[in-house]
């Protein structure tokens, strides 16, 4: 595994990472987000209204990693009759959370490159006029397999 840049000094990047009652997704998720080759992370992991399972695992994220802070709430934010929900509720309270100089939005059944991060950051530090950027992230499976290649 490549060391993580040793990024003192340098932007700190946020990661949003939501979840509902997938801790199978969200343990491959947040692997990928953890080892990053880019070290000045902050990680905000949305609980939205999810299971024992689910909750017990983001504690444990949590406990082993510092730069792991929770945002929980107790219902799940979805609604059939009003699908962006989820944005106005979940989403803007973590950006409320956020301290980072870039923000990375991600579900739970989503991975990245491990040098994703490095790359964004590098984008906008050599492209100061670029306000957005986003890469592709891959979609996966129950097994961590990449659908859609």
């Amino acid at each position: 595994m490549k060391q993580p840049i040793k990024s003192v000094g340098s932007p700190k990047f946020t990661v949003i990472l939501h979840t509902y009652n997938r801790p199978e997704f969200l343990r491959q998720s947040s692997r990928a987000v953890l080892e990053q080759t880019y070290d000045n992370l902050e990680i905000i992991l949305i609980n939205d209204g999810a299971t024992v399972e689910t909750r017990e695992l983001l504690h444990e994220l949590e406990s082993k990693d510092k730069r792991i802070r929770l945002l929980h709430f107790k219902e799940n934010q979805y609604s059939p009759s009003d699908p962006h929900k989820i944005v106005s509720v979940c989403y803007n309270s973590a950006l409320e959370m956020s301290t980072g100089n870039y923000i990375w939005l991600q579900d739970d059944d989503d991975v990245i490159a491990m040098d994703y991060i490095e790359k964004m950051v590098t984008l906008f530090q050599e492209n100061t006029d670029c306000s957005s950027a986003a890469g592709l992230s891959a979609s996966i499976d129950v097994n961590g397999n990449i659908k859609n290649q």
